[in-house]
Order: structure tokens, then C-alpha cells, then sequence
């Protein structure tokens, strides 16, 4: 699928996305900012950031920017923002195979629920290193292929279907990983029948 493709199909989830995947992913936000371990003054970008739905949990004293393909559902993270009162937040139209960032900039870089959506999630993750400083978390809240050998197989078979609503299910967590040259330090089971993942990496030097 291509970048045009997904970005209109985020523009038309940018008024039900919160009814949709609000309360289902809810658990695994809330473990994000015990991952992302920020402090203050700590500059965090969340790739993917959609309605902002991560912004309420997210500590005000560390520095945010939200990217996010869909101009439709920043619009919803901005309304969010305001409303929360929320001052150190930048919310940019940008598309994560091509961060419009000089390397090293951010501490902690996040992306919920986002890297199964984009056309090519190497070249995405490897933007997210390179805008990282060493040292620095990057931590993943996703759906990744089963390694259970059947779950693993329906995984694969429903993967066209789904990747024309917006998403895939057979990304494999261990094969990106080694493709973008990141190791997992943390992995946890979240959401419904811990199907979905949250991960944590360190930026090597």
C-alpha cells in the first residue's frame, strides 16, 4: 500500500478513531510512560501520534512532538491539546520514512500502535534511530505476528485483508528487529489476551 493510501485511510478513521480504539488499546498507553522512564526536560517524539490519545498520560514536564501522516487526525490531537491545557506539545504533519529532524534529537522516541500501519516499517525505524540520541528508549506498543506456529499462520493470512483498513498483522517483531539493528531490552504482553506487545529498546551507540 502506499503512503497516499494510508493517509486517506487515517483522514477517514480521524472521527471514530477514538470510539474505535480508545478504550481497547487503553492499557498498553498507560504502560508507555513507564517505559518511556522521561524525565524533566526530556524531549519525546511520538511517531504516529494520531488523535494524541497518548497525551493525557504523558508527563507534562517533558517536551512532546506528535508526528503523524494524517492532517485530519492531528486536527483531532490539537483539539486534545488545547483542551488539556498542554504547552510543551508540537504536533507536525510528517511522513516517519522521511523525519524532517537532525539526528540525535529526541531522548525517547514512541510509537503506539503505528508501526504495523506504514508502508515500509524498516526504513520507519530506522528514522526513529537516527532522530534518537545513543542511549535513548524506543519504545514500541504493537500488534506483531504470533510465534505460535498456527496463530503465526492466521496471522499471515488475514494480513492483506486488514492492511486495506489500515494495518497489518504479520510484522515480525524478531525480523524488524534485526533489520534495523535494534535489540528488545523489555517485552510485555498488553492488551486483549496479551496479542499485542509492548516493547522497549535502546538506541545503541
Amino acid at each position: 500500500m502506499s503512503v497516499e493510501y494510508i493517509e486517506r485511510v487515517y483522514d477517514g478513521y480521524s472521527k471514530v478513531y477514538d470510539f474505535l480504539f480508545g478504550k481497547v488499546f487503553q492499557s498498553g498507553r498507560e504502560l508507555g510512560p513507564e517505559l518511556l522512564n522521561l524525565f524533566p526536560g526530556a524531549k519525546l517524539l511520538e511517531v504516529g501520534v494520531g488523535t494524541g490519545l497518548s497525551l493525557p498520560l504523558l508527563p507534562r514536564y517533558a517536551e512532546i512532538t506528535g508526528i503523524d501522516l494524517s492532517q485530519k487526525m492531528l486536527d483531532q490531537a490539537k483539539k486534545r491539546a488545547e483542551t488539556l491545557g498542554l504547552k510543551k506539545v508540537q504536533l507536525l504533519k510528517m511522513d516517519a520514512n522521511k523525519l524532517e529532524f537532525p539526528d540525535g534529537q529526541f531522548d525517547r522516541v514512541l510509537a503506539a500502535y503505528f508501526i504495523s500501519t506504514v508502508p515500509d516499517p524498516v526504513q520507519a525505524v530506522r528514522e526513529m534511530r537516527r532522530v534518537c540520541k545513543p542511549g535513548g528508549y524506543i519504545v514500541f506498543l504493537n500488534h506483531f505476528q504470533s510465534e505460535h506456529p498456527v496463530m503465526g499462520t492466521f496471522d499471515k493470512i488475514i494480513s492483506p485483508l486488514c492492511y486495506r483498513i489500515g494495518f497489518r498483522t504479520d510484522l515480525n517483531l524478531r525480523k524488524l528487529m534485526r533489520d534495523t539493528g535494534l535489540e528488545i531490552e523489555t517485552i510485555e504482553p498488553i492488551g486483549l489476551l496479551g496479542h499485542w506487545k509492548a516493547v522497549r529498546c535502546v538506541n545503541p551507540a
